[in-house]
């Protein structure tokens, strides 16, 4: 069962590309004279490919450092003329819970990445039981500076309700302690997984294998939730 939150977190990341690179819809109009055009620049492609001057190493370096300075300004102007850079991903790392009941700290790791202007961080940990079958894993991202497209497209959302059940499990909207997201679990896979969006900036994520939805919350209950939203102040 895939999580039906990705699609919804999906929304501000898209809001963010569209605007980025432009890459909308074209019309039918468009697209049928671009079908038009194909085979005739296929044709002639070859022709003008000696012709063309190719761009050097250095302009090349050039023209994407110059990409991602324009789809920076456009995500400071998102972001209310503010530069957001994620936090130390480090400090993500701390947010991390050593221990969980009943699961040990298997490995933990932080990163942050940096790519056409778009500046995030997260840090993620798996947790073992002593069983050796049921596992947790949770993970905390910073968005950084796409705060604000994620705000704009998470805004709909979190006003509705969503409940969905099903002959093995079920997935719905919650608020858990003041913070909106979903949960989802499958009864015949034992398997589920929360995820909270937090201080319009962090997106915190668990899931769970052959392990109950009570273990997870256990373990999110382990996250300081109000000093990882705190985080976004210092940035």
């Amino acid at each position: 069962m895939r999580w039906i939150m990705d699609k919804r977190v999906c929304i501000g990341m898209c809001i963010a590309m569209m605007l980025l690179w432009g890459c909308g819809k074209k019309s039918d109009e468009q697209q049928e004279q671009s079908s038009e055009q194909s085979s005739a620049e296929t044709d002639t492609s070859a022709m003008n490919q000696n012709a063309m001057p190719q761009l050097t190493m250095a302009e090349q370096k050039e023209k994407i450092a110059d990409m991602e300075a324009q789809n920076r300004q456009k995500l400071m102007e998102m972001n209310q003329g503010k530069d957001i850079k994620p936090v130390d991903m480090g400090k993500l790392k701390e947010m991390l819970p050593a221990e969980l009941d009943g699961f040990k700290r298997t490995d933990a790791s932080s990163e942050r990445n940096q790519m056409m202007g778009i500046d995030m961080a997260k840090a993620e940990a798996s947790y073992q039981a002593g069983n050796g079958n049921s596992s947790i894993k949770i993970i905390i991202m910073d968005v950084g500076n796409l705060s604000g497209p994620m705000k704009m497209g998470m805004t709909g959302w979190v006003m509705q309700q969503y409940n969905r059940e099903t002959d093995s499990g079920y997935e719905k909207t919650i608020t858990y302690k003041e913070y909106k997201g979903m949960e989802e679990y499958d009864n015949n896979d034992k398997q589920g997984g929360l995820r909270l969006f937090v201080g319009d900036r962090f997106v915190v994520e668990l899931n769970g294998y052959q392990t109950t939805m009570e273990a997870m919350k256990k373990a999110l209950d382990k996250i300081d939730l109000k000093k990882l939203a705190a985080l976004a102040s210092g940035s």
